[in-house]
């Protein structure tokens, strides 16, 4: 394991930590050069300031431990050809380093030689499934290629997270669902879920639950008081879905601090039972046998 800096010792000097059997199904942790150069990114060309947030695993895993997370999935994602292979190398070495806290996701590259064989490889490695970013990879959810490789994660029970849209790089607030749709479908096993609650389409992918029983959604960065997430989510709607819903936070790559997300998520009045299940519950439900001890629970 890594050494703890001192991002993580602030975390534990911040005040008690939360209490209660949480899963962050939507965290980042990418190899050094990769991550210097997002964070480059964001310091460049948004308004983001990342600066107080860590980037070494150890340090990520540190804050999320000390604020009672059990367990937390982590991503990284092939913005090109040629990097999925060695990206889940180190991906999955990382997930051995944490010692079970960590849970990776695969990323594939549809333009390489063999992303289906890069995905065997991923989940043979240990990982739970696959993360895809429509806008960063330039690939859509429906591409008829990709259907191999949802029939392989179907296989496995393993998940997938996609961040959608907007493809064709410009914006339809209608485009995204569909092209959910299209895929689950045709594949009702395939666990789905969609990052940020589908913002700023959220009433769409509410809809769409009511026949696509294995689509989900997470809160990565909707809840969180002060986001640039720009998302309206109405606790009714999170009460009568609760069940298909899951906490995410995207960190460390969030412009305040880790708690928050958590806090606005808690801030709504939910059901005791509800917010169980968003917080850790669901999570555990469809991450199975991908958790350390290899149970389903919930």
């Amino acid at each position: 394991m890594r050494n703890v800096g001192l991002a993580a010792e602030r975390a534990r000097t911040s005040g008690p930590a939360s209490k209660g059997r949480v899963i962050d199904v939507h965290t980042h942790l990418h190899p050094p050069r990769l991550f210097a150069a997002i964070r480059r990114w964001f310091a460049e060309r948004s308004s983001w300031d990342l600066s107080a947030q860590p980037s070494e695993p150890g340090d990520v895993a540190a804050v999320m431990r000390a604020q009672g997370v059990e367990h937390f999935v982590f991503c990284s994602y092939a913005h090109k050809p040629g990097m999925a292979a060695e990206l889940n190398a180190w991906l999955a070495a990382t997930a051995r380093e944490l010692g079970g806290f960590g849970i990776p996701l695969a990323t594939v590259h549809l333009d390489d030689p063999d992303p289906l064989g890069d995905l065997v490889a991923a989940l043979d490695a240990g990982c739970a499934g696959l993360k895809i970013h429509e806008d960063v990879q330039r690939q859509a959810i429906d591409d008829p290629r990709f259907e191999p490789i949802f029939a392989e994660i179907e296989r496995r029970r393993g998940i997938v997270l996609a961040h959608i849209g907007p493809i064709p790089w410009v914006y339809d607030t209608r485009a995204g669902a569909q092209r959910v749709a299209r895929v689950l479908e045709g594949r009702p096993g395939l666990q789905f879920i969609v990052a940020h609650m589908g913002s700023p389409d959220t009433e769409r992918y509410f809809e769409a639950m009511e026949s696509l029983p294995n689509l989900h959604l997470d809160t990565t960065m909707v809840l969180a008081h002060g986001s640039p997430v720009d998302g309206t989510v109405r606790a009714a709607d999170l009460e009568r879905h609760a069940t298909r819903v899951l906490y995410g936070t995207d960190f460390p790559n969030i412009p305040y601090p880790y708690p928050r997300e958590r806090a606005g998520l808690e801030a709504l009045g939910l059901s005791h039972a509800a917010l169980a299940g968003i917080l850790g519950g669901n999570a555990r439900r469809l991450l199975g046998a991908y958790l350390p001890d290899g149970r389903e629970s919930g």
